[in-house]
């Protein structure tokens, strides 16, 4: 009990209160030899904790954007994006994402209902390199010349709802959900732990693998970058 105390800064008082409670709900358990082990149920309370504790920490963020749009598998997964920063600055969130493009090596995922003509010749220039560029756009950029820029690295899909923001790369990753009203925010999270990463790109590859949708190509006398 005082070790317990020591390490959590409580009085030894304080810390056998604290147990009590926890074996009375049956988080833990005291063994024959006084020491106390976690019970299946506490295991399994403190593998859902850290999805509480992401949601209670950016409860402004969750009270004004639209997780509901995403697929309900992804939303009890939600704690896995623990390790992201938030960043609610809009020019802090372009430099970022332009910073991600940057320095990519292999590939750059993007998921967007917007034209990213500020991020273009950041684009550009790591396609030349050979860099993978695969995007997912919305449907009503269909006309728009200022995506329509092909290459032996770049493939585009169209898709007909945007749930968020997604940007990947095989070091980086970036997540923002809709805003209330519909509309894209880039106030979102970024993030490079493997977990972290591994949500969100799992999020794009659910929706790159729901469309077969091609971008329909300009002519080469009139594909613009």
């Amino acid at each position: 009990m005082n070790e317990i105390a020591r390490k959590t800064d409580i009085t030894a008082t304080e810390a056998s209160r604290q147990i009590q409670r926890l074996v009375e709900e049956l988080i833990i358990q005291k063994q024959p030899d006084s020491a106390y082990i976690l019970t299946n149920y506490g295991r399994l309370v403190l593998h859902f904790l850290p999805s509480l504790e992401f949601i209670f920490k950016h409860k402004q963020y969750f009270s004004i954007h639209d997780i509901w749009k995403l697929p309900y598998h992804f939303i009890n997964r939600i704690g896995e994006l623990s390790q992201g920063n938030l960043c609610t600055q809009v020019a802090e969130t372009v430099n970022r994402i332009e910073n991600m493009m940057k320095t990519s090596n292999e590939y750059v995922w993007v998921l967007t209902d917007q034209a990213m003509t500020t991020h273009s010749d950041a684009m550009n220039e790591r396609i030349s390199k050979g860099v993978k560029f695969r995007s997912l756009i919305h449907e009503k950029l269909i006309d728009s010349p200022q995506v329509r820029v092909f290459g032996k690295n770049v493939e585009r899909r169209l898709i007909s709802s945007i749930p968020a923001l997604v940007v990947v790369t095989e070091k980086e990753a970036f997540f923002s959900l809709l805003s209330m009203d519909g509309k894209i925010d880039p106030s979102g999270f970024f993030g490079s732990d493997p977990i972290f990463m591994k949500w969100v790109t799992d999020l794009y590859l659910h929706y790159w693998d729901q469309t077969d949708r091609q971008f329909p190509k300009l002519s080469p006398s009139n594909n613009k970058s």
